[in-house]
């Protein structure tokens, strides 16, 4: 997913995810940390199988890191993520020095 594209599905995601929630005990329970821990485990499970650390990337990182600085970071993370596999997809990406 091109950067453009992957900021534009990062924010409907919040705005989404923000609004929607559930009542539990009778608190309204936002869908916002689950989207959190869900996207950053599906990148994080992903990255292990596209082999993001063999690439020159700033997120190129094992994934319990990108599990963790996703969730910590998901805002810049998340886009981050998409965008470097899109790169990788495509070809695009540069393979770091061995």
């Amino acid at each position: 997913m091109k950067t453009r594209d992957a900021v534009l599905l990062t924010i409907a995601l919040f705005l989404l995810t923000s609004i929607i929630g559930f009542d539990f005990g009778g608190k309204r329970v936002s869908l916002y940390w689950f989207m959190v821990v869900g996207t950053a485990l599906w990148a994080a499970l992903d990255s292990d199988k596209i082999q993001l650390r063999r690439y020159q990337s700033g997120i190129a990182y094992g994934p319990v890191v990108l599990f963790i600085a996703i969730s910590l970071l998901w805002v810049v993370g998340f886009p981050w993520y998409l965008a470097m596999r899109y790169k990788i997809k495509t070809g695009a990406a540069v393979l770091r020095d061995s």
